[in-house]
Parts: C-alpha cells; sequence; structure tokens
C-alpha cells in the first residue's frame, strides 16, 4: 500500500509537469495539487531507491524545465527567452498580487506548506519539545479566537491601550480628551519597552552602542484615500467607532504618516549615524532623548553607553513635525501603529492569518524544525561536497595568471579569506530553544492574551523572515545557506543530473563566495585601481544593455554584476573538474529523458531558469530603471562574457551571447 502511495503522488507531479507545456496549465506550486503530492514528499525523496522512482523523477524535473523554455527561440541570441519564454504563461503576473512572479515565490509556497503541516500536528506532552509545544499552543489559541465574543475582543484592545494612557478616537460622546495629559515621546518609549515597536523613534541596542533616530523607512502612498479607507475600516470593525468619525481620524492619520515618510531616508542602521556630542545641542535636545532611552531601558544610562542618533536630521525634523501637529492627531497615530500589530481579521482567512503570526514570532523555531527534518547524511554531504569543489576552483581562479593584476600580499590575503570562509546551514542549531521558551506560560483559548506576553518577552521578540535567499556574514566570515532550500526536488535531488545542483545552487553559493573578496580593508591601492578599471568594463557594459526598451542606467554598483560573472565560471569550473573525476559509467546519468540537452548545456539552463521571472507592466518600468540588473539582464550580461558558454551552444561571433567585449576580473582556465 505504501509503495501505491509513492507512485500516486509521483505520477501527479508528473502530470502537474507534463501537463504544463502549453498555454492555460497549472501552477508548479498551486495547493490543489501541490499539498497532496507534498503529503509524500520524504518518503518519495529519500525512502524509495527503486528504478522505477529514479526515473519518474527525472521525468518530472525534466518536464518541469521543459515547460518554462521557449524551444524555438535561439540560445545564442537571447538565452534568457529561450530558457525561460514560457515562465510568463505559467507563472503570470496581476495587476494587484503578485506583482512579479519568481522562483523564490514557489519555493516560499511549498516551504510554507510544510511550516503550516508542522503548526497543525498535535500537541503531545510526551514527544514535543517545550518550544514546540509553545508554538502548537499559541497556534490553536489563534485558531479558536474567533469564537469569542466581539465585544470581549473590543474591551482587550481597549485595555492594550490603557496600559499607556487613552486614545481621542475612542473618547465617549461628550468626553473630553485631556491633551495635557499625553506626553507622546514618554508613550512611544513605554510602548517600545513592553512590546518592542519602533513608533515615531527607533531605538537600537549594539554592545555599549544605543542608537536612535529614524525607525524603519515609510515610504509614501501614491493613493491616499486607499489608505485612508483602510485605517478607517479597521477602527470601526475591530475599535466599534462611530463611521463619521473613523472616516475624518483616519485621514488625520493618514495626513501625518505622508508628512513622515517625506522627512525619511533610505538608510541601514550605523550607516552614517552620528555620535552625539554636547554640541549637538544646538538642534537636538539631549534632555529628551536620554529621557527617551532611560525609559526604554527603564534604568539611567551607564558611563560606557553612547548615544548615536541615526539620520539627525530626522530627528530635527521629527521634532519639529510633532511641535506643530495636533495632539489628538498624534495621539491617534501612535495608538493606530500600536494596535495594529493586535488587529484580528475575523473576515479573512483565520488559517492564512495564523500560520502568518507563527511565522513571524516563531521564525528561527520553524527553521530549526524543518532543519532537524533534512538533516540526514546525504544531503548535507552532497552539499558540502559542491561547497568544497566551488572553493576549490575558486583558489584556482586567484592562483593563475589572470589574476596577476593582483599585488602578491593582496592576493594572498583573498586567498585567505576565501580559505577560512565557511558553509553554514542556517538551521539555528546552536539555540537553546528549550531555554528560550521555558517561562512562557500561554491560555489556551486567549490569542491576544498569548501575543501579548510573547511580546512582554524580549527575548522572543526576534522576528526572522524565513530567509530565501544565499547570504555572505561578513562578521562571522560564512555563507548562510537557508533551510528553504534544502527542499528536496527544487534544486537539487540525488536522482537529478549534477549538472542541475551546480548550475543553480552551485551559483548561488559561488555568488556569495565572490563578494566575501569585496572588503575593501583586504585591498591594496594598487589592486585596487586595477580592480576599478575592470569594474568600470562592467558598468559601461551594463549600461548597453535594454530591457523592455529601457536601456539599465550606469551605476557603480557593480558588485552583484561581477558576483554573477564569476559565480558562473567558478561553478562551471568546479563541474567541469567534477565531471572529469567521475566514473565513465555515471556519465549518461548526466541529463534528463526527453530533454535534449548535454550535460554542459543542461547546466547553463539550470542556471538561467533560477531568473526566470514575471512582472506587470508598472513594476517591470520601475525594475528596468531602479532596481538593479533585471533578472534577464543577469543572465544575458553573465554569460555573454563567458567564452565557455558559446562554445557549448555552437555560437557565431556574430550572435547576441557572443559579445565580443568581454569584462572579466579574472578568467577561469578551463584547459
Amino acid at each position: 500500500m505504501e509503495n501505491f502511495g509513492i507512485a500516486h503522488a509521483l505520477l501527479q507531479l508528473l502530470l502537474l509537469h507534463l501537463v504544463g507545456s502549453g498555454r492555460g496549465h497549472l501552477l508548479t506550486g498551486q495547493p490543489a495539487i501541490d499539498l497532496r503530492i507534498q503529503a509524500r514528499e520524504q518518503l518519495i525523496s529519500q525512502s524509495n531507491d527503486s528504478a522505477y522512482v529514479q526515473r519518474l523523477m527525472r521525468l518530472s524535473k525534466s518536464a518541469e524545465m521543459r515547460s518554462y523554455m521557449q524551444q524555438d527561440a535561439d540560445a545564442c541570441e537571447n538565452f534568457y527567452d529561450y530558457s525561460c519564454g514560457n515562465w510568463p504563461q505559467i507563472n503570470p503576473a496581476n495587476d494587484a498580487y503578485p506583482r512579479e512572479t519568481n522562483f523564490v515565490q514557489l519555493l516560499l509556497k511549498a516551504y510554507s506548506h510544510k511550516q503550516q503541516r508542522l503548526m497543525e500536528q498535535p500537541a503531545n506532552v510526551e514527544t514535543d519539545e517545550v518550544a514546540v509545544l509553545r508554538l502548537k499552543e499559541f497556534y490553536a489559541s489563534c485558531l479558536l479566537f474567533r469564537q469569542v465574543p466581539e465585544d470581549l475582543y473590543r474591551r482587550q484592545l481597549q485595555e492594550i491601550v490603557a496600559d499607556f494612557g487613552r486614545m481621542p478616537v475612542l473618547s465617549l460622546p461628550g468626553q473630553e480628551w485631556p491633551a495635557e495629559e499625553f506626553d507622546w515621546l514618554d508613550t512611544v518609549a513605554r510602548i517600545k519597552r513592553q512590546y518592542g515597536f519602533d513608533i515615531l523613534l527607533l531605538f537600537q541596542q549594539s554592545a555599549d552602542r544605543i542608537y536612535v533616530g529614524q525607525p524603519k523607512q515609510i515610504l509614501p502612498e501614491a493613493n491616499r484615500k486607499a489608505v485612508a479607507e483602510d485605517i478607517a475600516n479597521h477602527l470601526e470593525r475591530h475599535l466599534g467607532v462611530d463611521p463619521k468619525v473613523a472616516v475624518t481620524t483616519a485621514r488625520e492619520i493618514t495626513e501625518f504618516e505622508q508628512k513622515i515618510a517625506a522627512i525619511m531616508v533610505d538608510r541601514r542602521v550605523g550607516v552614517m549615524s552620528k555620535l552625539y556630542t554636547p554640541s549637538d545641542a544646538d538642534y537636538v535636545d539631549v534632555s529628551k532623548l536620554t529621557q527617551f532611552v532611560e525609559t526604554v531601558l527603564d534604568r539611567e544610562l551607564l558611563a560606557n553607553e553612547s548615544l548615536y542618533q541615526h539620520v539627525p536630521d530626522y530627528l530635527m525634523k521629527i521634532d519639529e513635525l510633532v511641535t506643530e501637529t495636533p495632539p489628538h492627531v498624534l495621539a491617534n497615530y501612535v495608538f493606530n501603529e500600536l494596535l495594529k500589530h493586535f488587529y484580528y481579521e475575523r473576515a479573512e482567512s483565520v488559517v492564512e492569518q495564523c500560520v502568518s503570526r507563527v511565522r513571524d514570532l516563531f521564525g528561527e523555531l520553524l527553521d530549526h524544525m524543518l532543519f532537524e527534518q533534512y538533516e540526514d547524511e546525504g544531503t548535507l554531504k552532497d552539499i558540502y561536497v559542491v561547497w568544497q569543489q566551488l572553493q576549490r576552483s575558486f583558489r584556482g581562479v586567484l592562483q593563475n595568471s589572470s589574476a596577476n593584476w593582483l599585488v602578491p600580499e593582496t592576493r594572498e590575503q583573498l586567498l585567505e579569506q576565501l580559505n577560512t570562509t565557511s558553509l553554514v546551514i542556517n538551521g539555528y542549531a546552536e539555540v537553546n530553544f528549550t531555554q528560550r521558551y521555558e517561562e512562557l506560560h500561554l491560555k489556551p483559548r486567549d490569542y491576544l492574551h498569548n501575543l501579548r506576553t510573547i511580546l512582554n518577552h524580549q527575548s522572543l521578540r526576534v522576528k526572522v523572515k524565513t530567509q530565501t535567499s544565499v547570504t555572505y556574514d561578513p562578521v562571522g566570515k560564512r555563507v548562510l545557506l537557508p533551510v528553504a532550500l534544502l527542499q528536496p526536488n527544487f534544486l537539487w535531488s540525488r536522482y537529478y543530473p549534477k549538472a542541475v545542483r551546480y548550475g543553480s545552487l552551485g551559483t548561488l553559493l559561488a555568488q556569495q563566495l565572490a563578494h566575501s573578496l569585496e572588503d575593501a580593508s583586504k585591498w591594496d591601492a594598487k589592486s585596487f585601481a586595477e580592480y576599478s578599471k575592470r569594474k568600470s568594463c562592467f558598468k559601461e557594459q551594463y549600461g548597453r544593455l535594454r530591457l523592455n526598451g529601457h536601456y539599465l542606467p550606469e551605476s557603480d554598483l557593480q558588485a552583484e554584476n561581477i558576483a554573477d560573472n564569476l559565480a558562473i565560471q567558478v561553478a562551471y569550473h568546479a563541474y567541469r573538474r567534477l565531471l572529469a573525476e567521475l566514473d565513465p559509467s555515471f556519465l549518461g546519468s548526466e541529463s534528463l529523458p526527453q530533454l535534449n540537452l548535454g550535460s554542459r548545456r543542461l547546466f547553463f539552463l539550470s542556471f538561467a531558469q533560477l531568473w526566470c521571472n514575471d512582472a506587470n507592466e508598472q513594476f517591470r518600468d520601475k525594475q528596468s530603471l531602479f532596481l538593479g540588473t533585471p533578472n534577464a539582464l543577469r543572465v544575458l550580461g553573465a554569460l555573454s562574457n563567458f567564452r565557455a558558454f558559446g562554445r557549448d551552444f555552437n555560437c557565431g561571433t556574430a550572435s547576441r551571447m557572443t559579445s565580443p567585449q568581454k569584462c572579466q576580473l579574472f578568467a577561469v582556465n578551463l584547459d
């Protein structure tokens, strides 16, 4: 019976991909089929080695890859169209949501289903760890909260406000709101201390540094009317505010927020932050800043603690803005910002809402739970072998003659950086989750109480979004691989050709290895000057690329483009080296059925399909001009610079993919 279930699930998976060869076929991650398949996913991937299962898995991957391809396109003229030409028909972007579709979305959708299944498993006090029990208890209380009477829900929201004062819009008819009692700075400081929310001011502590200033940037809204209508709807529905009063209040809140957005800039905390000095007292009131910080900390500042202003201009401008804003508008804005974290949407899908809440509050724990499922010896060995081959190939790049422009000392430092950079699968194995959650006590049906309890525990406020991309951590000198990428049958499977693994996962890891070399402190002046010349080549070359009729603006920000170019060469070289070391009897498996591509061409197709995407017209225009190099041009730019691509696809010298001008930081020796 179990084998029948495996075969049935595999046939569904195969059918899903095979129907994708024409217009109107199903999405790869479509829930109606995806959920049925995924129930057997672990069994399929790890527990059955029959030739029948292996063939079905390879047929399925072939069908998926072919479904995205536009095989009548000329690979030598536009390899992106050749690889991804059918993606928009399979995964179309919409005017509203999604504005863009890409591989990460499919990955996240499947990962979200897995996370949801973990939440829905019945709690077992005998087998579940303490942390897992708390996660399931919170999820259950969220699902059951819709049964709570509406008047009790509104009373609980009013109690949340009452901890910090009175919200003007909640004043009863004929009741005057005491404006003189409202101290906005003290209120936002106490909210920060109790729940961790940054309202109007950021507070962030790092060792002996305390940053105060602009919170997360608010972007101006083009459709203010829609924003105001949404706020009015929330005030009326969740708090019982009179509809007319709600409309007026929402308009005032929206207008105030737009003024805040106008004085904000896009800047990470720590970048261009300024140490507070007595000379700053002319435009920043030190007593106010100190009062705010000490209220958040609930203690006096220590002598060794330094205050840093994050976006100093914001501090000056926000002081002016709140001074000229009517107190009731300011108070309604502050309390609305507080309450929006506690609203419970009965009219929407409660399951989706509760799953989202658990992801926000238990993100690290969920990743760890899934990591424990995936960390079998074979999977980890496969990935670390790829990593070691990439490091080996990257060393060869730095040691060959194309890197002779580096001063020897700098080359040695870069090699040292490369050799000491480690790969870490970000499953939070180092976190003691039992210790983190053992003092957390939740109530079975009281979702709002449980939410407040979790937010009250500072150690539980860690909100970690599911990591979906490979990143480089310069402090720890490590490349972080997200658990989401360990999902079987996306980038890798032991049944797939290794070309797929090296072309996709290999290039993603190699990109971050390339980023690890960017530390300016490792470069001497002469080497850096030579680097700048090569960087200028990329700047000019990518500035001549066009998408949707627009040229890319020339940009000095070429790090991502350079990393793409290095990554495809290093991963290809690592794969070529692996092929040379394989037993000849294994080479026949380096292809997929019904996909007429040799191993090297399959490698390049796997790379290109990482970047398949579609975007609606408005987002597409924005992407062309403002959001860095669009996906299609990342593929075309990197491959047109790589001679091996043109050779493997037999491209003529006049074809678009064999640009005569090759920009390279280093060159891989393939002979």
